[in-house]
């Protein structure tokens, strides 16, 4: 199988940035990955919600070194001297678990739970 080329991947994150700013929907947006993973188009969804937001998009060369010293989140965002970390992870067995319609509590090992906040591909669509 000949693995696509830097040219296909950025034509295809592109052609995933378009169909969601056009369309303001996750499933148009995924039906238009190609060649993309599931992490890397909730990845670039998340970047333009973020950006409707208001916020803006740096590197990791960019971030403060606060951000910088504990990894490499997927995004890094920030607005009004305020940042935010977006790490993304589809998680397949959440997913299945919520078809069952009742209360889904994920546990996790980080300290204070209340400072996380979970998008799902709903709070992905809502206007900012």
């Amino acid at each position: 199988m000949l693995l696509p080329s830097v040219k296909d991947i950025f034509e295809t994150i592109n052609r995933v940035r378009e169909v969601y700013n056009r369309t303001g929907s996750v499933e148009e947006a995924l039906k238009a990955r190609g060649i993309l993973t599931l992490h890397e188009v909730l990845r670039v969804i998340a970047e333009e919600k973020l950006k409707m937001m208001g916020y803006r998009i740096v590197g990791r060369d960019e971030a403060p070194e606060f951000i910088r010293s504990v990894g490499s989140p997927d995004v890094i965002a920030g607005k009004d001297g305020s940042w935010l970390i977006v790490e993304v992870k589809p998680l397949d067995q959440l997913a299945r678990y919520e078809e069952a319609g009742v209360r889904l509590v994920l546990i996790t090992n980080v300290r204070r739970g209340k400072s996380i906040e979970i998008w799902g591909l709903e709070e992905l669509e809502e206007a900012p």
